[in-house]
C-alpha cells in the first residue's frame, strides 16, 4: 500500500527504507526459509544478523560501527523521528517476526545506552535490556517509586559500597541477539530507578535460555538472575535518576511490537491472497468465493487501522507519560487487529493453514507470542487506566 508521507519524511525516505528492509529480508532472510524448516533453519541466522550490522539496518551502542546510528533505533531517530524504525521492522517481519524481534531488541538497548552523555566503562556491540521481573512490565506505581509496594517494588537492587555497584535481583523474558555483549539493567538504587551497563562476563550472573518456545523462535530469550554482581561506579548509565530512560524503553519496545505485528500479519495477506488465486475448488479459484473475499479484505483492513495507528506514533515523546498512554494504547488495539488478521488469513487455507509447509501457523504463532509479552492486554488497560486516574499526564 502506498503511504502519505508523514510529517519530516517524505515519500522518497518511506520508499528508501521499505526498500532497504525489503532487499535484506529477501536476500538474507528467505535462503533460511529453504528446506522443512517451520521458523527457519536458525543455524544460519548469526551469519544473516551479521549482515544487518554491515549494512545498516542493526544499531549498537558502538558508533564506530558504519552507518548503525541510522539502524533500528538508532541515534538517528532524534532527527527522522520513530517511522523509519518503525517501517524496517515491518516489512522484516512480513518475512520473519523472530528476526525483527531480535533487532528490535538490540536497538532499544542501544538507544537507551547512546541517550548517555557519560562516557561508557566499556563499548559492546551486541546488548538486551533487563526491565520486566516476572511475567509484565512494572505498573504506574512501581514507574513512579521503584521502592514502593504499589503493587509491588522492583526486586532488582543496586548498592554503593565504595567504588562500585552491587546488583542483586532477576530479570525474566530478556529478548536478545544471541552472544549478548552486555544487559542494560535497571535496578533500584534507595528510592530511585537507576540505570547500568553489566558485561555478560560478569561473576555472579546466571543465565537461563528459554529454549524452544511457541512463536518468536528466532530471537534469544533469556532469565538473568545477578548474584552479588560487582560493576564500577562507571556503569551507571543515568544521571541519578533513570525513571525517564524505563519510560523510554517501555515506549520504544512497544512501539516496535506493534510494527512487528503489523508486519506479521501483511505478509499473513500477502500469502493468502496468493493462495487465494492459485487453489482451485468447484471449478474456480477459491479468491472468487464470497467468504474468502470476506476473510481477505477483512484481514488487510484491520491491517490499514493498525499502520494507521502506528503512524501515528511519529510525534510521541519517549520519555513522557503521555507517550507511555499514547505506546500502550497502540500495543493494545494493534495486537487486536493483527491476532484477528492474522487468524482470518489462515482459514482461507482451510486446514492447510494449520501445517508448517505454508508458514501461517509460524505466523499465527508470532503474533499470539506478540499479544502476550512484555505486556498483556489486561496489563495495558489497566496501566492506561491508572495514568488517567493518577493524573500523570
Amino acid at each position: 500500500m502506498e503511504k502519505e508521507p508523514v510529517a519530516e519524511l517524505c515519500a522518497e525516505d518511506i520508499a528508501h527504507y521499505q526498500d532497504l528492509a525489503s532487499q535484506y529480508a529477501k536476500k538474507s532472510l528467505l535462503p533460511i526459509f529453504q528446506g522443512e524448516y517451520s521458523d527457519g533453519n536458525l543455524e544460519l541466522l548469526p551469519e544473516k544478523l551479521k549482515t544487518a550490522f554491515e549494512i545498516g539496518i542493526a544499531a549498537s551502542p558502538d558508533e564506530s560501527l558504519s552507518g548503525c546510528q541510522y539502524g533500528i533505533w538508532g541515534s538517528a531517530i532524534e532527527e527522522t523521528g520513530v517511522i523509519p524504525s518503525l517501517l524496517i521492522l515491518s516489512v522484516i517481519a512480513e518475512t520473519c517476526g523472530g528476526v525483527a524481534m531480535s533487532l528490535h531488541a538490540q536497538g532499544v538497548a542501544s538507544n537507551l545506552l547512546l541517550q548517555t552523555k557519560r562516557k561508557l566503562n566499556f563499548t559492546p556491540v551486541k546488548v538486551a535490556v533487563g526491565l520486566q521481573e516476572g511475567f509484565c512490565p512494572p505498573f504506574l506505581g512501581t514507574i513512579i517509586s521503584p521502592d514502593k509496594d504499589n503493587p509491588a517494588k522492583s526486586i532488582t537492587t543496586a548498592e554503593q559500597k565504595a567504588n562500585n555497584y552491587i546488583i542483586n535481583g532477576s530479570k525474566s523474558f530478556v529478548y536478545s541477539l544471541r552472544g549478548v555483549d552486555a544487559y542494560v539493567v535497571f535496578a533500584r538504587v534507595s528510592e530511585k530507578w537507576g540505570c547500568f551497563l553489566v558485561s555478560t562476563k560478569e561473576k555472579g550472573i546466571e543465565r537461563t535460555d528459554m529454549g524452544v518456545r511457541t512463536g518468536l523462535r528466532a530471537c534469544c530469550v533469556e532469565h538473568v538472575k545477578f548474584n552479588n554482581v560487582e560493576i564500577p561506579l562507571e556503569a551507571r548509565v543515568d544521571d541519578g535518576d533513570a525513571r525517564s530512560l524505563v519510560i523510554r524503553a517501555m515506549i520504544l519496545n512497544w512501539m516496535g511490537m506493534s510494527a512487528i505485528a503489523a508486519g506479521v500479519a501483511k505478509g499473513a495477506a500477502v500469502a493468502a491472497r496468493r493462495y487465494a488465486a492459485e487453489r482451485y475448488q468447484g471449478g474456480m479459484q477459491i479468491e472468487e468465493h464470497p467468504a474468502v473475499k470476506m476473510l481477505i479484505a477483512g484481514a488487510e483492513a484491520s491491517i490499514d487501522v493498525a499502520e494507521a495507528a502506528l503512524y501515528s506514533l511519529q510525534n510521541a515523546v519517549l520519555t513522557s507519560f503521555p507517550g507511555l498512554k499514547k505506546s500502550a494504547a497502540v500495543k493494545l488495539t494493534i495486537m487486536d487487529l493483527c491476532s484477528r488478521a492474522v487468524t482470518d488469513c489462515l482459514q482461507t487455507f482451510g486446514g492447510y493453514g494449520y501445517m508448517e509447509d505454508y508458514g501461517m501457523e509460524k505466523r499465527l504463532r508470532d503474533v499470539t507470542v506478540l499479544k502476550l509479552a512484555s505486556g498483556s492486554s489486561a496489563y495495558l488497560k489497566q496501566l492506561i487506566f491508572d495514568i488517567e486516574k493518577e493524573g500523570v499526564l
